[in-house]
């Protein structure tokens, strides 16, 4: 047994007892907050927010906040003005317009005219009353210029296939007449030209847009009728029937050979010798009596 006496300065104290472990407190595990984002008065401090690599994106925006409380309060704004507003209610459309930089005017809202877009496919009307709607409902700029865009592409791509499937329908009626005509093909069509001129003439009504109007064309039975009536008006007789085939071969030069010295008289209503050029078709068409 050790005894005061043998205890000497060169002899190691004995060991402490081992501290028991002791979890630690949240407070001594919470990180350290970044120091000196405010000064003594409570403001800012001078480019606080350039410390946080996140916020450096809104740097020109959190540079106008001098003290925490006005950054809290326009957070709070931004909470209450969370979701689209509803149209009618104009003081906080207003405030929502301001606070995410919509136009504040219908009149802003100049939609460009997408490149190759036709004319019927753009209506500057229309164009006017769809900015006066995205005004009203809060609609970004960017959004309404992107369904502009893609309306016209959409408009452009319906507008060729309708026409591609006019030309098709055009084509199969031709092939239809022509396998029922056979080589009469070409004159039955020139007869039917000449029945609608003359009856345009006659009736003070332009008719080319009728012989030009796809869904017509693609109709055999317009051909079809049209050169019945020019038969039953003895403006030429259907194969088979009876009829002066001198006379409605005159009349037809007439009405369609550039050669024929009535030609242009006929088809020019201002030409000196109009009136006689039109008596001698009616003459020789229908058997009239001069």
């Amino acid at each position: 047994m050790m005894t005061k006496n043998d205890i000497t300065d060169d002899t190691p104290a004995p060991a402490a007892p081992a501290a028991e472990d002791t979890p630690a407190t949240p407070a001594e595990t919470a990180p350290a907050p970044a120091a000196g984002l405010t000064t003594e008065d409570g403001a800012f401090a001078p480019e606080w927010y350039k410390r946080f690599a996140d916020l450096e994106p809104y740097a020109a925006t959190l540079s106008k906040f001098r003290r925490p409380e006005a950054l809290a309060k326009s957070y709070a704004h931004l909470e209450r003005l969370k979701g689209y507003p509803e149209a009618g209610d104009e003081r906080r459309m207003a405030a929502f317009r301001s606070a995410v930089g919509l136009p504040s005017t219908a009149e802003e809202y100049a939609l460009v005219r997408p490149e190759e877009t036709p004319d019927e496919l753009w209506n500057p009307a229309l164009v006017k009353s769809l900015g006066e709607v995205a005004y009203e409902y809060g609609v970004p700029p960017r959004a309404m210029e992107a369904l502009c865009h893609r309306y016209a592409e959409e408009g452009r791509r319906y507008i060729a296939e309708a026409r591609h499937a006019e030309e098709a329908a055009v084509e199969a009626a031709d092939a239809t007449l022509q396998q029922e005509w056979g080589k009469h093909y070409e004159e039955n069509m020139d007869t039917v030209a000449s029945f609608l001129q003359t009856m345009g003439e006659r009736c003070g009504v332009d008719v080319a847009h009728l012989a030009e109007n796809p869904a017509l064309r693609a109709e055999p039975d317009f051909a079809r009728l049209m050169l019945a009536a020019s038969a039953l008006m003895q403006e030429a007789p259907l194969r088979g029937e009876s009829g002066n085939g001198d006379n409605h071969r005159e009349a037809h030069r007439i009405a369609h050979d550039p050669t024929h010295p009535l030609h242009e008289a006929y088809m020019r209503t201002s030409h000196p010798q109009h009136r006689y050029a039109n008596e001698q078709y009616d003459r020789l068409a229908f058997g009239k009596h001069l």
